[in-house]
């Protein structure tokens, strides 16, 4: 495993998507099985990854190197067509930003890292009805579209 200077293993977020994508495709997820997409583009933004549940809830996870309360906001945004809405930071910038936990619950987002490429919540998001499920409608064919395309 290389580490860098910010002691994390990925050279870059792509890696953590990567990584995090794979996991969840084999059905390592916390959610259980589901289907994933990475790059949702919306109005207000891009989420990283994008998941439906069989029960048709979707999940959105940014992903940040280092930036915890970038994307804490980015993922905040993403409630607006997400069921459940997460921050995947490395193993050492979780725990740091795990710290301001009251933070992640006041926006009823989740924290989660990868630990031996296994996913650990550190806090899970609260479930809601999205603001726009017009969005959400958007986000499952998003991710039926890249799944059948691969």
């Amino acid at each position: 495993k290389i580490v860098d200077a910010h002691n994390t293993p990925f050279a870059n977020e792509h890696a953590l998507v990567t990584l995090f994508v794979a996991r969840m495709s084999a059905n390592a997820s916390p959610w259980g099985a589901v289907s994933t997409a990475t790059e949702f583009y919306y109005q207000r933004g891009r989420t990283d990854i994008v998941a439906c549940t069989p029960d048709d809830l979707v999940i959105a996870i940014e992903a940040k190197l280092q930036d915890w309360r970038t994307a804490l906001h980015q993922a905040f945004r993403n409630r607006c067509f997400a069921h459940r809405s997460y921050v995947l930071l490395p193993k050492p910038i979780a725990l740091r930003a795990h710290r301001y936990a009251a933070e992640f619950q006041r926006r009823l987002v989740g924290l989660c890292y990868l630990d031996n490429a296994e996913i650990v919540l550190l806090h899970d998001a609260v479930l809601c009805e999205p603001v726009e499920p017009w969005l959400s409608s958007r986000a499952r064919t998003h991710i039926q579209s890249v799944g059948a395309a691969e």
